[in-house]
């Protein structure tokens, strides 16, 4: 594909320091010239792979590296390769590599090692990134501090690998009436199927009956998918209207369309008029009432207060939808507001990364207020985790509900996630580390493996002041802990509680690490 690029003046400077001390080729200065303008583009693919060839050429070069790093970070099939880049920016100097490895720390639940890493860059003089932008990946990390000490008495399950893939697994659409999950999905779809420029499928919709005896996932035909990328958004309460996404056959731009249901099938998609679309991104929607007259929507067209805000729009009596009005600053933020849904008592649902949230999207929910709602609450942990936790969807009666979630332990990137409010089968571990003379091992990590299967289901860093940590345990489940510090012979040993529990029951143990 040809690219034609505008050339910014101070382009020149933001290459000039990289493959410092050595002689360029003029392929290589034609090379860096090139990544360094898809990088300020945000196409960090392509940078990507330029950057890997000059890193090749220049593996002790911080600024390189540090780039090659802040790319994998941001590309979803590539970001476990970013640690190490990142780590060895930061040991050769680079600044901007200490922002973003923090952030790996916060999805690793390296909270305390994230500090430090602020801390650092807080006090560099050639850090890029803004006083508020610090100030929120500080909090990030002091609030999941606060969280994982206190989990919420839920059951999180994962529905398993009939229904979530290797690849990205989103966007949970319940139909109520019919029990059906649709869900978006990154697998391949057929024999047709191609990646695109990130190594993953064109999105596709996907069906799951929940009344089956086994839950798993089927397309969802091809009145629903096509050749370009089409995700489920929102269905009505009666079951009855589908709204989803689809690209333009320029697989970039996109639309909101809606579908009618006719008999077993759906009908024609038809584009979502104009108040909705725009020449922006609009790629989450969700009815707002009984009757579908109120649709709610994200967007970042401009007018807003930053990336993606909520709107709603209302059928008016001609059939028409009026004017966007935005939901105001109570709910939306700086950062991204995305994935809205209303909940039968009126509540909003949505993701945010601007709210109070323990790193990337957590969920929020804001209750219902006359003509508007209140200030959002976060749901807490471990519904939210550092990763991202999106496209919320709850039952009429509240004690079940949906949502994507890239977390430790699932099938791949994003999976679909089932939570079921009920704390009859909970057990609240509080675990201390401790040593000889009661010395506290510092950056004690603590492993949480499914027995059965072998499969990591968190991991996390103990206070390093206290030697404290918490888990969220299910009763009847058995867990294998691994407790690992720098100096110390690891400890691992089986953990397992039976049925035999009245609510949510809190379970204190020591752990002894020898040297």
């Amino acid at each position: 594909m040809n690219r034609i690029f505008i050339f910014p003046a101070f382009l020149f400077l933001c290459f000039s320091t990289g493959m410092q001390g050595q002689k360029l080729s003029r392929y290589q200065k034609n090379l860096m010239y090139e990544a360094e303008i898809y990088f300020l583009q945000g196409d960090y693919y392509y940078a990507s792979e330029l950057y890997s060839e000059l890193h090749t050429s220049a593996p002790d070069d911080a600024e390189i590296t540090g780039k090659l790093g802040i790319c994998y970070f941001h590309l979803p099939t590539l970001k476990g390769q970013a640690e190490k880049y990142l780590e060895k920016a930061v040991d050769d100097g680079n600044t901007e590599a200490l922002y973003y490895l923090a952030k790996k720390r916060i999805s690793d639940y390296m909270f305390f090692d994230a500090l430090d890493l602020m801390d650092t860059y807080q006090e560099r003089s050639n850090r890029l990134r803004s006083e508020t932008e610090i100030i929120h990946v500080i909090a990030t990390a002091q609030l999941s501090i606060k969280m994982v000490q206190k989990p919420l008495s839920v059951t999180i399950k994962n529905l398993g690998e009939n229904v979530n893939s290797p690849m990205h697994d989103y966007a949970p659409v319940w139909d109520a009436q019919g029990n059906k999950l649709y869900f978006t999905s990154r697998r391949r779809y057929d024999a047709g199927s191609e990646k695109d420029f990130s190594k993953q499928y064109d999105e596709n919709i996907y069906i799951v009956d929940l009344n089956a005896d086994k839950m798993t996932a089927r397309g969802a035909g091809n009145l629903l998918n096509t050749r370009t990328n089409d995700a489920a958004v929102a269905c009505s309460p009666d079951g009855k209207s589908l709204i989803f996404y689809r690209t333009s056959r320029d697989g970039f731009s996109g639309d909101l369309y809606i579908s009618q249901k006719e008999g077993y099938s759906w009908s024609e998609a038809e584009k979502l008029n104009q108040e909705i679309n725009s020449k922006y991104q609009e790629a989450s929607a969700c009815f707002g009432n009984r009757e579908g007259t109120l649709i709610y929507f994200s967007s970042d067209r401009p007018g807003g207060y930053g990336a993606k805000d909520i709107y709603q729009v209302t059928k008016l009596p001609d059939g028409s939808w009026s004017e966007a009005q935005n939901l105001g600053d109570k709910i939306n933020t700086p950062f991204d507001d995305d994935g809205p849904y209303i909940s039968i008592d009126g509540s909003l649902y949505f993701a945010s990364q601007g709210h109070a949230n323990m790193g990337g999207f957590d969920i929020f929910c804001a209750a219902k207020n006359g003509d508007g709602f209140d200030r959002p609450i976060n749901l807490g942990y471990p519904i939210n985790t550092p990763g991202d936790d999106v496209f919320f969807t709850i039952d009429p009666t509240g004690k079940m509900a949906y949502f994507s979630s890239e977390r430790i332990g699932g099938s791949g990137l994003q999976d679909i996630y089932q939570i079921v409010f009920d704390d009859a089968n909970n057990i609240i571990y509080k675990g201390e580390i401790t040593s000889i003379g009661d010395q506290i091992p510092k950056n004690a990590t603590v492993t949480l493996f499914n027995k059965e299967s072998g499969s990591m289901e968190g991991l996390y860093q103990t206070d390093p002041l206290a030697g404290t940590f918490v888990l969220a345990l299910n009763t009847n489940k058995e867990y294998t802990m691994l407790v690992e510090a720098e100096g110390y012979q690891p400890v691992e040993k089986a953990v397992f509680f039976d049925e035999d529990q009245n609510g949510t029951v809190e379970v204190e143990e020591k752990i002894f690490l020898s040297k």
